[in-house]
């Protein structure tokens, strides 16, 4: 049984709607629904990124900076989001091929005020508290501020043993804003899809290697490797990046194993 470790690697492919719909038909039968989402997986996802007034998450991802990390606020479901509703703060960070993601579960107006973390520390745990620290020492060294909301909804599926580590997701419906940063908000926000309604972002998590029953599936289905950040292209498509900018994503090839 391979459990899922701290380091993954996360292949992502840009797809179309109807290689979704094959592909899923086949990975039904290898994988199972994840069991957080509906009786198919599916779950809707809401994020609140941070970056610097400079855009220093943003820059280091188009640079291609083998080490770097983000923060964001992320909750799930349709219901609308209070104060009180479970919300994870999450420190997601690229190791060179590999990423990691740290994350506390919180009421939402706790996750998303910086300042009093040191109010919060009392009944956590030691892995909670660190994920406190280091969002704290980003927020006042980097002067991190909300920079984009991202919506889209997901359909995951899990591995089944001896693949227990293996995820697959399919992202639809991506949509964001750079105005009106509360998650709470009930106020003037309007969303903008940021790929075609026809585009699916795939993504492919693995401890190490892919098994060769899923790699040859998304040879199968056409699937092509992008780099691509949905959280760069949300940006992008606002126009809050207007001087050196780069498409959110481009053609790459597969790192190798």
């Amino acid at each position: 049984m391979r459990i899922k470790t701290d380091l993954r690697y996360e292949l992502k492919y840009l797809i179309r709607r109807e290689q979704m719909e094959r592909l899923a038909l086949d990975l039904a039968e290898q994988m199972d629904p994840d069991g957080h989402g509906n009786e198919l997986g599916q779950y809707p996802i809401t994020s609140l990124y941070y970056d610097s007034p400079d855009y220093k998450a943003y820059w280091d991802k188009l640079d291609g900076h083998r080490k770097r990390r983000k923060v964001r606020v992320r909750v799930y479901g349709n219901d609308a989001v209070t104060p009180d509703t479970l919300a994870y703060l999450e420190v997601k960070e690229r190791i060179n091929v590999r990423m990691r993601k740290r994350r506390v579960a919180l009421p939402y107006d706790q996750a998303v005020a910086f300042d009093n973390f040191g109010e919060l520390r009392e009944g956590l745990s030691p892995s909670a508290v660190a994920v406190l620290q280091e969002v704290y020492y980003l927020y006042r060294t980097l002067q991190l501020r909300p920079a984009c909301i991202v919506h889209y909804d997901r359909t995951a599926y899990e591995g089944r043993a001896p693949y227990a580590d293996l995820r697959v997701t399919f992202d639809v419906n991506l949509r964001g804003r750079t105005h009106d940063l509360s998650l709470v908000s009930t106020g003037h926000a309007t969303d903008q899809h940021f790929l075609p309604l026809d585009r699916v972002v795939l993504e492919v998590k693995a401890n190490q290697n892919v098994p060769a029953w899923l790699v040859q599936l998304l040879s199968r289905h056409g699937c092509t490797y992008y780099r691509i950040s949905k959280y760069c292209a949300a940006l992008e498509k606002s126009k809050a990046i207007t001087r050196r900018q780069h498409v959110a994503y481009a053609p790459a090839v597969a790192p190798s194993r």
